[in-house]
């Protein structure tokens, strides 16, 4: 679908070529293309390479729009007020933190509540319990088939999924750890032990007291605590309730309530543009890069090519001859590896030429500048000068190219280490620091 679009869309930005021309038809693009692949139309290779660019950046886009509806519908009704009534989670679902704004007449207040999710009542958790048990025995048993004849340790797990409650033990240590397993591995006779659950949710079942000697406060609280104050006793009455009325005024002054929305979906609106921005012309740094490594990669076949061309015609090829043998020698390495290296590529598509009438000295000066490197243009200008001329000494010339190419591989070599070793600076001093950490913190919680 975005592919149909980018190619329309594409057709009409070819139109206005005073203000897409530049997007639509970049040369250094065209460049890279060019030297990649120079056996295909390199314009209409740029022409699907500019689609398919297009492609990526709509499906982004409409990607990004999507979610960030999304976002923004989920945002704005998480949170709904209706009759100044803010619904709970249901049990299980956890408390939900909102943002609330509640306006008067001459001010709006803002405050954050976490809304608890709804608690169960008494009788609805004596109704659950009954369930409970069953599945609770059930679950403690483990592989024992029945508390009649226990051979096995317990499973005293601690709570059951789908539940609510919460389950603590107490056992005879002299048989049973609190863990369940069993204390004894051998005993005269079967002995009789308690095991206790107990079982709680919330103040089922269990209540704890506070006292405390309370005083008036020095700061008396200004509007927003006071509101802040009625809010959280509301918020705890009304736990068994499926909603909260949050209050409809506050010493005398009503409020208006609104939760305060989110703009999340709108900042992700705006970053997707951006993004799409930034893979369109990602994707020109990426040919660019992938040109970088053809011609590093290039330099480095540079000795054997020219090694091997000196060592053919030293034994009375023809350059004709040799550039062919090099160069069929090529294709059977490739059928085999599958991998493809530029420079061989480039000699293919010269004798592709000159199968298609191009003269061989003209073959020679487009080899050359296609290559885009010096070493390949002088090694071009060496056969094209051969073909004019003659040379006696072609062979000694090559080899002495040759060395020189040895040379400069090596210097390049090292370079290349160098700039492995430079990428590896950065990982080796977070180690470093990560060392520093393991061996310090624990001296300075000694210390401490």
């Amino acid at each position: 679908m975005s592919g149909g679009l980018a190619r329309r869309l594409y057709t009409a930005m070819e139109k206005n070529p005073e203000r897409f021309g530049r997007l639509l038809h970049n040369d250094a693009v065209y460049q890279d293309l060019r030297t990649l692949e120079p056996e295909r139309d390199t314009k209409e290779q740029q022409k699907e390479y500019v689609i398919k660019k297009l492609s990526l950046c709509m499906a982004v886009l409409l990607g990004g729009i999507l979610l960030s509806l999304i976002v923004w519908i989920k945002e704005g009704t998480d949170a709904e007020i209706s009759g100044n009534k803010l619904a709970r989670n249901a049990y299980g679902e956890g408390f939900k933190s909102v943002t609330l704004v509640a306006r008067d007449a001459e001010e709006a207040m803002e405050l954050v509540l976490e809304l608890e999710e709804k608690e169960y009542t008494r009788q609805e958790l004596r109704d659950c319990l009954e369930e409970f048990l069953p599945l609770l025995e059930k679950c403690v048993l483990g592989q024992n088939e029945g508390f009649d004849r226990v051979s096995y340790d317990l499973n005293l797990t601690s709570q059951i999924s789908g539940y609510p409650f919460t389950v603590e033990w107490l056992t005879d240590e002299a048989y049973i750890t609190y863990e369940g397993r069993l204390a004894r591995d051998t005993l005269e006779c079967p002995q009789v032990t308690e095991i206790t659950a107990q079982i709680g949710c919330g103040d089922f079942e269990a209540e704890h007291t506070f006292y405390a000697n309370v005083h008036t406060k020095a700061l008396q609280p200004d509007t927003a605590e006071l509101l802040a104050r009625q809010i959280n006793k509301i918020e705890q009455e009304s736990r068994k309730e499926e909603f909260m009325t949050l209050p409809s005024e506050i010493n005398g002054r009503a409020l208006r309530w609104s939760s305060k929305k989110s703009y999340n979906g709108l900042l992700l609106l705006g970053m997707t543009p951006i993004l799409a921005l930034l893979l369109y012309f990602g994707r020109d740094r990426d040919l660019h890069r992938q040109t970088a490594d053809r011609e590093e990669q290039m330099r480095l076949d540079y000795p054997e090519l020219v090694s091997a061309l000196a060592l053919l015609i030293g034994a009375g090829m023809t350059v004709s001859g040799a550039w062919n043998k090099v160069a069929a020698d090529y294709l059977t390495r490739k059928k085999e590896t599958k991998e493809r290296r530029y420079a061989y590529e480039e000699m293919l598509f010269m004798l592709h030429e000159m199968e298609n009438g191009v003269a061989q000295i003209k073959a020679y000066e487009r080899f050359g500048r296609r290559c885009r490197i010096a070493s390949y243009n002088k090694l071009a200008a060496m056969l094209a000068q051969n073909v004019r001329k003659g040379s006696a000494n072609l062979a000694a010339l090559l080899r002495e190219e040759a060395q020189n190419a040895f040379e400069e591989r090596k210097h390049m070599a090292r370079a290349l280490g160098e700039k492995a070793g430079t990428k590896l600076l950065a990982p080796m001093m977070l180690i470093l620091c990560m060392i520093m950490v393991i061996i310090m913190v624990p001296a300075v919680t000694v210390y401490f």
